[in-house]
């Protein structure tokens, strides 16, 4: 059993509404921006 998630991303930049653009933690940019509803913490 595989966790159904990838990551774990940083935030490069924050819009309005929720929508963030992810960053691998390498400091390559990913495609699109996401919405806050389909984001989960990451705790190290």
């Amino acid at each position: 059993m595989a966790a159904n998630w990838e990551g774990p991303f940083r935030i490069q930049e924050a819009f309005e509404g929720g929508a963030y653009r992810l960053e691998t933690m390498e400091g390559d940019v990913l495609p699109r921006t996401w919405n806050i509803a389909n984001l989960r913490f990451y705790y190290s």
